[in-house]
C-alpha cells in the first residue's frame, strides 16, 4: 500500500529519457504528461526585515512561505484546496498552518513538525484553530486532513521508466525527474506519474493516477506558491490565511 504526495501545474520539458531505477513506492500515473502550463508566482510584498538577514538555505522553508495545492479526480466528488504556510520557525522544528477547504467547509490545524535531519517531517505537536484561537488536539486529526489529500494504490505491478525533466514555475526552472508505475486502485489497472525535485521544499511538483480508458482518478497541482508574511496585533494566535481564493 503506497500513497500519493503532493504535485503541481508545471510545464514539463524533457531533457532525455533514462531507465534508472525507481522507488517501489506507488505515488501518481503516466498518461499524457501533465499539462503544460506554467504557474505564476504571486508577487508579494515582503515584510521589512528588522536587521540584516543571512542568505536562505536552498530547499530552507522560512516564515512567510506558502504553498497552495489542488486535488481532484473521481477519488472525491469535488476538488479540494490545501494552503500549507510556515508561521515559525524553531531551531529544529517548522510551525506550519494547514488550512483545508472542501466546498463551504474549512478545516484549520497548526502543526509542529520536526526540522532535524535525523528526524525531519515528523509530527511533534497539532493544535486545531477554532475562531482564531488555538485547541489541542491529536495526530490523527492531521493525518485525518491529510488522508483527505491521498490516495493509496492497492498495488504497484510495475516500474514503467523515469526521465528527467525541467519543470517551470514561473520565472523558476527546476531540475526534476517524472517517473511511472503501472499500478492497480481496486480492481482498476492505471498509470501513476509523479514528479519530483529536490529543489522544490514542500513535496512532490505534481502527481496523478490515470485509468486505463484516460480518466483521471486522482491529481494533484501546485496553484501557487510563494511568500508573505502578515502582522497581528493582540494576544490571539496569528492565523494563515488561504490564499486559493486569489487564484482561481
Amino acid at each position: 500500500m503506497n500513497r500519493i504526495l503532493l504535485p503541481a501545474l508545471v510545464s514539463l520539458l524533457a531533457m532525455g529519457c533514462g531507465k534508472a531505477a525507481v522507488r517501489t513506492q506507488a505515488l501518481a500515473p503516466e498518461k499524457p504528461a501533465p499539462a503544460a502550463v506554467a504557474v505564476e508566482k504571486e508577487t508579494v510584498a515582503k515584510a521589512e526585515p528588522e536587521a540584516a538577514e543571512e542568505p536562505a538555505e536552498e530547499g530552507r522553508r522560512d516564515v512567510g512561505d506558502y504553498v497552495v495545492y489542488r486535488f481532484s479526480g473521481s477519488f472525491q466528488k469535488a476538488p479540494v484546496t490545501l494552503t500549507e504556510r510556515v508561521v515559525a520557525r524553531e531551531k529544529n522544528a517548522l510551525v506550519i498552518d494547514f488550512i483545508l477547504e472542501e466546498g463551504k467547509a474549512t478545516s484549520e490545524l497548526r502543526v509542529r513538525l520536526s526540522d532535524a535531519a535525523e528526524t525531519r517531517g515528523e509530527v511533534l505537536s497539532v493544535h486545531r484553530i477554532e475562531k482564531g484561537k488555538l485547541v489541542p488536539a491529536g495526530v490523527d486529526e492531521y493525518e485525518a486532513l491529510m488522508a483527505k489529500t491521498m490516495v493509496v494504490a492497492d498495488e504497484n505491478e510495475a516500474a514503467l521508466g523515469s526521465e528527467h525533466v525541467v519543470a517551470v514555475m514561473g520565472n523558476d526552472l527546476l531540475p526534476a525527474k517524472r517517473t511511472s508505475f503501472r499500478v492497480k486502485i481496486g480492481e482498476k489497472k492505471a498509470t501513476l506519474t509523479t514528479v519530483v525535485s529536490d529543489k522544490f521544499p514542500w513535496g512532490d511538483l505534481s502527481g496523478e493516477i490515470a485509468a486505463e480508458d484516460g480518466s483521471v482518478i486522482y491529481r494533484a497541482e501546485v496553484v501557487n506558491v510563494g511568500h508573505v508574511v502578515e502582522t497581528k496585533s493582540g494576544k490571539d494566535p496569528q492565523v494563515a490565511r488561504s490564499d486559493y481564493e486569489d487564484y482561481e
